[in-house]
C-alpha cells in the first residue's frame, strides 16, 4: 500500500467528528504554507563569481584546516 492509500485508509477509519475537523483544519494550514516556501537558489547564485578562484582556494584550505578533523571524543 502506498503512502497516499495508507493516509486515505487511516482517515476513512476515523469516526470521531471532532478529530476529523481537527485533521481538516490542520490540512488547510499545511496547504496554505506549502506555497510559501521559497527556494534560495537565486539568492545563493547572486554571490557567484564574487570572489576569485585564488580566494576560494584559500577559503577551502582554511576550512579544511580548521574543521577537517574532530577533536576529542564525541
Amino acid at each position: 500500500m502506498v503512502l497516499r492509500e495508507r493516509i486515505i485508509h487511516d482517515v476513512n477509519s476515523i469516526t470521531d467528528l471532532q478529530l476529523l475537523n481537527q485533521l481538516f483544519d490542520y490540512m488547510q494550514v499545511i496547504k496554505r504554507n506549502v506555497g510559501q516556501v521559497t527556494p534560495n537558489r537565486d539568492a545563493v547564485l547572486r554571490f557567484a563569481d564574487t570572489i576569485s578562484d585564488a580566494e576560494a582556494a584559500e577559503l577551502r584550505q582554511s576550512l579544511a584546516q580548521e574543521f577537517g578533523q574532530i577533536e576529542g571524543e564525541w
